[in-house]
Formats: structure tokens, sequence, C-alpha cells
């Protein structure tokens, strides 16, 4: 016995929309992803930064 046309049209609709949000939770994951890798790096780059100063301002010479 054939499906109607009409649960053909529902059900095409419904994996439609399924593979539309599949497609859309990769591209925010991925977005997230690559903002969360960045987010990283800048942290990464000032504490290294505030490490090296650090190190420099004890390393010196003092004033008196």
């Amino acid at each position: 016995m054939a499906p109607s046309d009409r649960s053909r049209s529902l059900l095409a609709t419904v994996i439609g929309w399924v593979l539309a949000a599949i497609v859309v939770w990769l591209a925010l994951r991925f977005l997230l992803g690559a903002l969360d890798f960045l987010v990283r790096g800048v942290i990464l780059i000032v504490v290294i930064v505030g490490l090296l100063w650090a190190y420099l301002a004890l390393k010196a010479p003092g004033d008196s």
C-alpha cells in the first residue's frame, strides 16, 4: 500500500527540517569553536606577555 501524497509531503518536510537543524548545529559548533580558539589564543598571549614583563621587572637592578 503506497503512502498518500499528504503523508509523503509531511515526511519530506520533517526530513528537511532535521537536515537544516543538523547543518545549523554544525555551523554553530564550528563558529563557537573558532571563537573559543581565538579567545584562548589571546588569553595565552596576555599571560605570556605579563609573565615576561614581571620577569624583566624583577630581573632589573634596583634604583638605589
